[in-house]
């Protein structure tokens, strides 16, 4: 069996790990707002505060876990997701500041709203300001990325017939005119008909006398001192008697 009818996991994992992550980042805009909203995250920022509530509210035998780290962990990483939820388009809104930084703002006012004891409130402080931190770092890191891929993204009609921007929604082509086409050129100089074998040797034959011949035009003789002209005899004469 060749090696690659294999089954390879990893391939399979990035996929999904594509899927997954196009699924999340994928926006829609809000009508009359200058935002985008992103539904996957708002679904798994549901689906984690509903766990938070289950682990905090539910009649659960007690965890095996400090609660002050389940308020650390807990409440950063809602902060976290809430932090992607909002997604601000690129366009003339990103000049104004508040807009700009909305999602950083609405995680600030609403990543830990909650009355809690006062290890609680300090637990969830910290672990939302970290997780918020940590989320604008790699905001800011996916989208130098998305901007390069945009740069170094190949816009052919020829190609494909749609293209993804840095939000990651594709969009279709316009439809125009198709480009011009090169003309094609005529044959060069070398190019001859048959096979390379032929042309090879006849482009090293053409070269080699292209050299033969810059050496006869620069050649400047025999010096005339090395052979004196004799009384009697024409310079042909005494060229040949030499």
């Amino acid at each position: 069996m060749p090696l690659g009818s294999y089954p390879q996991p990893t391939r399979v994992v990035q996929h999904l790990y594509d899927k997954a992550a196009e699924w999340l980042e994928r926006s829609y805009p809000i009508r009359d707002y200058p935002l985008n909203i992103r539904p996957g995250m708002l679904f798994v920022t549901a689906a984690w505060l509903i766990l938070l509530g289950i682990l905090g509210m539910a009649p659960l035998p007690e965890l095996p876990v400090n609660d002050k780290a389940l308020h650390f962990l807990g409440m950063g990483f809602a902060t976290f997701l809430l932090y992607f939820t909002i997604e601000v388009p690129e366009g003339p809104a990103r000049r104004v500041w508040y807009i700009r930084r909305a999602p950083l703002l609405l995680a600030s006012a609403f990543g830990f709203w909650k009355q809690f004891q006062w290890g609680d409130i300090l637990a969830n402080l910290v672990g939302s300001a970290l997780f918020l931190y940590a989320a604008h770092l790699l905001h800011l890191r996916f989208r130098k990325r998305a901007e390069l891929s945009s740069l170094y993204q190949p816009l052919s009609i020829h190609n494909s017939s749609t293209y993804r921007d840095a939000q990651g929604r594709q969009h279709a082509f316009d439809a125009g005119q198709p480009l011009p086409e090169t003309p094609d050129r005529g044959p060069t100089r070398h190019a001859r008909s048959g096979s390379n074998v032929w042309e090879a040797d006849s482009d090293a034959r053409t070269s080699i006398e292209d050299g033969r011949a810059g050496q006869t035009m620069f050649d400047i003789g025999d010096d005339e001192d090395d052979h004196p002209h004799q009384p009697g005899t024409t310079r042909t004469e005494s060229a040949q008697l030499v």
